[in-house]
Parts: C-alpha cells; sequence; structure tokens
C-alpha cells in the first residue's frame, strides 16, 4: 500500500506581511512549545486545509487572510496544491498547476484518483453519485484536539453536505466496501434517476388522457354505429376524409396545448416564489447580517455577503421577474391557440353537421339513395335510420390520439419494469462482493486490534464487550470518560488507522494526532501513549504528533524531528519576503 507524507507547508498572509514554512521528516514529527497557545493546532489544521479539508480555524486565524502551499508525496509522485480561500492549484510533478475555482467537483475527483479514493456519496439534490471532497479520505488520519475525543468521525466541518455518509466512508476505509461497490451503486443510481424521469413522463401521459377523454363523445354503439358508416357511399368517404384529418389533427393539437398550459402555469407558481424568497433574501441581507460572510447551515457553504453580492441577489430577482414575463407572454400565446383551436373544432363540426343534415335518414322521413354493396343490385332502395356522423368522426378521432398515448405508456411502464429489476439485480450483485465470511474475518480483525490496543494503553476498565465492529464509534464515546475514557478512543482511531493499512482500498496518509495528553495522564499512562506511537506503528508511517515539552515525550523525541514554536506564534514578519518569492515562483 503506497503511502503519503506531507513533505512542506508554507503559510504566507499579505494582509499581515508575515508568513512561514515548515518541513516534515518522512518517519515522525513532534510538533511543540513550551506556551500552549502559539498554534501547534492550526499548524496541522492547515495541512489538511491547504489539501481541501475544513477542519475548524478560529476567526483570528481567518482574518489574516492567509494562503498555503503543501507540497506532499505519493509513492513515486510529488505534488504541490496551492490554495487560497476556495480557489485551488495542483501541480504533479514537473507540470504546471491546473487552477480548480472549487473544491468539489474536478478537484475532488483529481485529488481521490492520486490517493486511490473509490468512495462515491449521492448528491442530496440528484441522488447521482460523485466523489466527497478531500475530508471524507483524511478522516480516519487525523485527530482533532477539540472535537475528535468527545465526538468520533467528525475531524472537519462540512461533512454534512452529503446526508447519512458515516456508514459508508467507514465501511470503504476498512474494506467493508470495495471500489467496484461504488461503480455498482453508481450505475444504480443513473438508473433509479432514468426511472424517475420515466415515471414523471408516465404521469404526464395520463394528465393527457384525462384530457382527450374530455373530448371524446361517448357513443353507446360505437362499434355498430361504425360499421353503418362504413358501408355508406364514396360520395360520404370523401367528403368525411377531410374532416377525419381534421379533427384528429385540431384534437391532437388540444391535446398538446393544454399540456403546455398545465406545465408553464407551474412554471408561473415556481418563479413567483423564487422572486418572492430573493426579495426575503435581499431584505435579511440588508436587516439582519452585518457580516461580510454567511454560512449556508445545510451544506456548510460560506457565501460572501458584500454589496456586490446583495446586487446579484437584485439581479437574481430581475432575472426571475424577466422569466416570469417570458412565461406569461407564452401563457397568453397558448391561450391564444387553444382559442383558434377550439374555433377551428366548432368549425370542422359544423361542417359534419351539414353532412349529417345531408344524409340523415330517420324513421318520419325515409330517404332512399343508389349505393352498392355486397348485397344490394344497382337501383335498390335501401333504407337507414339517423347515424350521428359528428359523434362518429370524433370518437375516431380522439381513440386514435388515446390509442397512440396509451401505446406510448405501454412502453414506458415495461421500461420502468426492465430499469426495476436491473437495479434489483445490480443490488444482488452487490451484496455478492463481500461475503459474510469476508464480513466476519474483518469485524473479528477489528475486535482483536482493539483488544490489543485497549490493553497497551491500559484502559481495560473501560467496557467495551459490545464494541464488534468499527461501525460501534458511537458505543466508544459512550464508554468512555476522563483519562482512561480517552486512551480508549484513542485505541480506537489507532485501530481503524490500522485496519486501513491491513484491509483499505486507499493510500495510506500521515497520521496526525493532536495533543494525546487528554484528561491529564498519569505520567505512567502517558508514557504508555508515547511508547505505543514510537515504537508500535509501522516504520513507513509518518506521524505529525502535536504536544507540550514533557519529559515522557524523550522516546519520541529522540526519534523525531521536532519543531518547536516560539512565543512569535506561527506566522513571522521575518519570514515574509523569502515565503512570498517561494508564492509568486509557483
Amino acid at each position: 500500500m503506497p503511502n503519503l507524507k506531507f513533505k512542506r507547508l508554507l503559510i504566507l498572509s499579505n494582509s499581515t506581511k508575515s508568513a512561514n514554512q515548515f518541513e516534515f521528516s518522512e518517519t515522525l514529527n513532534l510538533i511543540t512549545a513550551v506556551d500552549n497557545s502559539v498554534g501547534k493546532s492550526t499548524l496541522v489544521k492547515l495541512l489538511f486545509w491547504g489539501v481541501g479539508c475544513e477542519p475548524t480555524l478560529d476567526t483570528n486565524w481567518s482574518k489574516t487572510d492567509s494562503k498555503t502551499i503543501v507540497e506532499f508525496s505519493v509513492a513515486t509522485g510529488n505534488y504541490i496544491v496551492k490554495r487560497y480561500k476556495n480557489q485551488v492549484s495542483l501541480k504533479i510533478n514537473e507540470s504546471n498547476f491546473v487552477d480548480y475555482e472549487k473544491i468539489t467537483g474536478e478537484y475532488s475527483e483529481k485529488i481521490a484518483e492520486i490517493l486511490e479514493f473509490k468512495a462515491l456519496l449521492p448528491n442530496r439534490s440528484t441522488g447521482l453519485m460523485e466523489t466527497p471532497p478531500p475530508a471524507f479520505y483524511f478522516l480516519p488520519f487525523y485527530i482533532d484536539k477539540k472535537r475528535s475525543w468527545s465526538k468520533a468521525w467528525d475531524n472537519f466541518e462540512k461533512l454534512e453536505q452529503f446526508s447519512n455518509w458515516r456508514s459508508t466512508i467507514i465501511k470503504y476505509h476498512v474494506g467493508l466496501l470495495t471500489p467496484k461497490h461504488f461503480e455498482l451503486e453508481s450505475d444504480k443510481a443513473e438508473k433509479k434517476e432514468t426511472k424517475n424521469v420515466v415515471q414523471a413522463q408516465i404521469e404526464r401521459i395520463e394528465t393527457t388522457l384525462e384530457v382527450v377523454e374530455e373530448y371524446i363523445p361517448h357513443i353507446t354503439n360505437a362499434t355498430i354505429e361504425a360499421k353503418k358508416f362504413e358501408v355508406l357511399t364514396e360520395e360520404i368517404k370523401v367528403d368525411l376524409k377531410n374532416l377525419l384529418e381534421e379533427q384528429e389533427k385540431i384534437l391532437s393539437q388540444l391535446t398538446s396545448l393544454n399540456g403546455d398550459r398545465v406545465y408553464l402555469e407551474q412554471q408561473q407558481i415556481i418563479t413567483e416564489k423564487i422572486i418572492s424568497e430573493l426579495d426575503k433574501d435581499y431584505k435579511f441581507t440588508i436587516e439582519n447580517i452585518e457580516e461580510d460572510e454567511v454560512e449556508c447551515p445545510l451544506c456548510g457553504t460560506v457565501h460572501e455577503n458584500s454589496i456586490i453580492n446583495r446586487t446579484s441577489i437584485m439581479t437574481d430577482k430581475s432575472q426571475a421577474e424577466n422569466q416570469l414575463e417570458s412565461i406569461l407572454n407564452e401563457l397568453d400565446k397558448i391561450t391564444k391557440k387553444l382559442s383558434n383551436a377550439n374555433i377551428n373544432l366548432n368549425k370542422a363540426r359544423e361542417s359534419i353537421l351539414q353532412i349529417n343534415e345531408k344524409y340523415v335518414i330517420n324513421e318520419e322521413h325515409p330517404i332512399t339513395r343508389d349505393i352498392k354493396s355486397e348485397n344490394s343490385v344497382k337501383g335498390d332502395a335501401i333504407e337507414y335510420r339517423y347515424i350521428n356522423f359528428n359523434q362518429i368522426i370524433e370518437n375516431i378521432a380522439g381513440n386514435s390520439i388515446k390509442q397512440n398515448v396509451l401505446k406510448d405508456k405501454i412502453q414506458k411502464v415495461n421500461s420502468v419494469d426492465i430499469l426495476k429489476k436491473d437495479i434489483r439485480k445490480i443490488g444482488k450483485e452487490q451484496k455478492g462482493l463481500i461475503t459474510i465470511e469476508d464480513i466476519e474475518k474483518i469485524n473479528n480483525s477489528f475486535s482483536s486490534i482493539f483488544s490489543d490496543y485497549i490493553e497497551l494503553l491500559d484502559a481495560e476498565a473501560v467496557n467495551i464487550s459490545s464494541i464488534d465492529s468499527p461501525l460501534d464509534y458511537n458505543k466508544v464515546i459512550k464508554e468512555g470518560g476522563a483519562a482512561e475514557g480517552s486512551r480508549a478512543i484513542l485505541a480506537y482511531y489507532l485501530s481503524i488507522f490500522t485496519m486501513v493499512e491491513e484491509y483499505g482500498n486507499e493510500v495510506k496518509s500521515a497520521l496526525v494526532i493532536d495533543t494525546p495528553n487528554q484528561q491529564e495522564q498519569s505520567d505512567t499512562n502517558y508514557e504508555k501513549i508515547v511508547n505505543l506511537l514510537t515504537n508500535r506503528t509501522s516504520k513507513k508511517t509518518q506521524i505529525l504528533l502535536c504536544a507540550m515539552e514533557n519529559e515522557h515525550l524523550d522516546q519520541f523525541k529522540q526519534k523525531a524531528k521536532v519543531i518547536t514554536l516560539t512565543n512569535d506564534r506561527l506566522m513571522l514578519k521575518s519570514e515574509y519576503e523569502k515565503v512570498k518569492k517561494v508564492f509568486d515562483g509557483k
């Protein structure tokens, strides 16, 4: 399994004219300081922020308006990521930088490709599978000083842009879900989307059928009447042929126009709602928000609240109003077309009525005509009862449209059935990717590794009898408490890290632990923590450990590259010009 190793971090703030740079060893790194508030946590957070994650950074840091460069390696490849706000640039080996306007989308896909991270999550809006941002890859490799010790899998912000992601991401990291699973899941999501589209079309067809029914006259003995109609003279057939075609054309036009009218009326309602919401948004930004930025509570995206952005709301409102005007104009056109179509329909009916009057034969005034048929002789008189040509023609024309629409509906219903079968087939294939034996093996391995770490960290007083799977992280947090509970939480994180190494399908990242001396560990227990990190982890693993100066760190310190932060904190004015040249040169 290839390893990701951080090589260098550069930080630059043009607003404060300060900067700094830090280089890291490929094995052990100790980030320490005499004072506990000089920026140890911020340093490692900026490593993750620099590659596209969203760690919790305090407002004082955000005001520095800083940018970063993170250099890292994977196997034989060298990578550089430059970030400012949400704009990132990526350089691979000796190639040129490629710029990305946002973290999500193409950049996330490229980073995932480099890190061999194949997990996909469903988009909240479309349901289609997409590559999540880098934070979802780095989750098992970072223990945050404040968030991670009280809630597992919560190292970064803005993770809730995807719903119910934890089970999927945990299973992928520990090998309970394979890359093939996500290939199939993506195919399944696309088929579900297609199925939903076709089902919406079926609903529209059903609406169309209801409209057609309004125009089809109901004839009690339509079959008998139609047969009588067929034996009429060629003269009648010629007279009625064009009317039949015209009736069908008009009815088809009416059906289409009514469908368009219903659609536009729905769009009118939606657009009017958008205009109302935009108006409320503008008033809200003026009256309620004093800051220059506002964060979306659902997806976590940070939006600017400048005059330009408030103007953009009014621009959006103006565009929506223009759209509404366009919709109303189209509705007016549709209404006029409907009126004209109904006028033409009435004209056709009048023409049919004239033919009725010409060929009506009733019981009171029988009329005879010469008609050639298989059962008649020229000149024979044949008497007919009254036949309503108008109803027959409309019935034939309407039913012709109805049959065509029903045929389309049947095809679409069959298509939905096929898609449902395909979706079930994919689900069955997914279940076969990991056998019950595989699942038991992975869970048993986790239990064994977790128990070993619990023993090594002397946290055996914590009840772990119900913790049987990597998914039982909440039980670990619940059982934990004070110093011993913190060691149990550390045992869980280290177990996940080990599981990634043994069963994962991805590049293994450096392990970053921010302040393991939680809950004021006793000297003996703190020494056990340091000893485990120093001597019981893989020699190929890069570790970045943040901790205050302590004699129990000596064994780690002797093997590590030590970065000591001074009271000048993280950023130094003396480094500004040197670091700025690097940024300008890249």
